[in-house]
């Protein structure tokens, strides 16, 4: 790397620091979301907004009640602090504290949407007036849940046959779990006489931005029953559900050269899908779509992701323009089911294994900043990272400045991320934010 770019990343000398910052994009992020069953207040934290010209709009979801304005109608909005924290009350009648979905929306304080009170769903004109947003589900009694690529997921669970398929789906640990490497496995099983699929749900939404998915399975060869759906999905049916797919299939057709498709649904329109071939033997691919309001641009590679991957990783690239959906209250889904609920051909179960989801959002990449390091009298040294959430950082070392090295990449949840190391010695830090 040139010095001068070296520099532009920011640089940390032990028990020195530098800092450099850039423009960020307004954004919102929930710091404390209350457990399911609590009377404990939602608070969170925004940047680059002005708090004198912006509010917080606060929504929650209760299962059989609808979505919900907080704290009340009379006050529907929540001012936010000169140093871009806020604190909303969502417990302030009926069966709040039962709420399973919270919405928190930064907007302007011209903000005038109508009071919602019970509905199935956000009106659409909610989340167009927003700056900013972000949408949870929380963890409640008989939902598992689990941990992959940095995120939180719940997984699905049926009695009965449901959609997709119809088919039965499983939240048994035989059908969604995380290895020691930190990889997802997602399988079809046989038991009980009864075929069972997996699906797993993001908590959170994440909103226009670039999903990837990296494999680590074939899927040339998947069962023409089979399918692996990488997706988003919206349980309002507006903007046709707000589904993006990755789906890899067959779909019961035996002789289909192509194994994978992309789509913008709904399917059956012209210009809304595109299926590609995916070659043979291969283990290792990643496919992924960038969402951005007047296109979705959708991209296969072999190998891990790259920004610009060599002509002869390129497995295929396809943008659509149509009639773009916007974003809402949609999660990312991963899923392996099986068409019309029909066994696989050859009556084996299937397993496909995820190496990495990662989201990246749009817009330039923020640059880093290292500040407060310090080295504590138990030879521990540590450092902050000033960040933006969602972006990846990198962590690298150098004694000489020339020759640098990997410690960790860092997926960052909050505006400040903590760096330590024991035992450390006289040595140069750097951070790079990730494409």
């Amino acid at each position: 790397m040139k010095p001068a770019r070296l520099w532009s990343h920011v640089a940390c000398l032990l028990g020195l620091g530098w800092a450099c910052s850039g423009g960020a994009s307004p954004s919102i992020l929930i710091t404390n979301l209350p457990n399911y069953g609590s009377l404990s207040n939602l608070s969170g934290v925004v940047w680059g907004a002005e708090p004198a010209t912006a509010r917080v709009a606060v929504f929650i979801y209760v299962p059989g009640a609808g979505w919900w304005s907080k704290p009340t109608c009379a006050q529907p909005l929540t001012p936010i602090q000169t140093n871009g924290s806020w604190t909303a009350d969502i417990t302030t009648g009926g069966t709040d504290e039962l709420a399973t979905r919270v919405a928190a929306l930064l907007v302007g304080t011209n903000y005038d949407e109508p009071c919602v009170q019970g509905l199935n769903f956000l009106p659409t004109n909610v989340f167009a007036r927003a700056l900013a947003k972000t949408v949870v589900s929380r963890a409640r009694p008989g939902v598992r849940w689990v941990s992959f690529s940095g995120y939180d997921w719940w997984v699905k669970s049926s009695a009965g046959t449901v959609g997709p398929g119809p088919n039965f789906f499983s939240d048994s640990t035989n059908n969604v779990w995380v290895d020691p490497a930190g990889q997802l496995h997602v399988r079809i099983t046989n038991r009980s006489n009864a075929w069972q699929c997996a699906e797993l749900v993001s908590a959170r939404t994440f909103g226009y931005g670039s999903y990837r998915f990296e494999l680590n399975s074939r899927v040339d060869n998947l069962d023409p029953n089979v399918v692996l759906g990488l997706f988003t999905w919206s349980d309002d049916p507006v903007f046709a559900y707000r589904e993006l797919d990755v789906e890899c299939s067959r779909f019961g057709n035996a002789t289909d050269p192509n194994r994978a498709q992309f789509v913008v649904q709904p399917y059956y329109l012209p210009g809304h899908l595109a299926r590609y071939p995916v070659s043979a033997g291969l283990t290792n691919s990643t496919h992924w779509f960038t969402w951005e309001q007047d296109r979705v641009s959708f991209h296969a590679v072999r190998g891990s992701y790259s920004p610009s991957p060599p002509l002869v990783a390129i497995i295929t690239n396809w943008t659509y323009t149509l009639t773009v959906p916007e974003t809402g209250d949609e999660n990312v889904r991963i899923n392996l089911w099986l068409v019309n609920g029909s066994p696989p051909t050859d009556h084996q179960e299937i397993e496909i294994i995820l190496k990495s989801f990662q989201f990246v959002p749009p817009g330039l990449r923020p640059a880093a900043t290292l500040t407060n390091a310090s080295a504590r009298p138990d030879g521990r040294f540590q450092f902050l990272i000033s960040t933006q959430p969602d972006w990846r950082y990198a962590v690298r070392a150098s004694t000489n400045l020339a020759d640098w090295q990997d410690m960790v990449t860092l997926l960052a949840t909050n505006t400040v991320m903590e760096y330590s190391e024991t035992g450390a010695r006289t040595r140069f830090f750097r951070t790079a934010t990730l494409p």
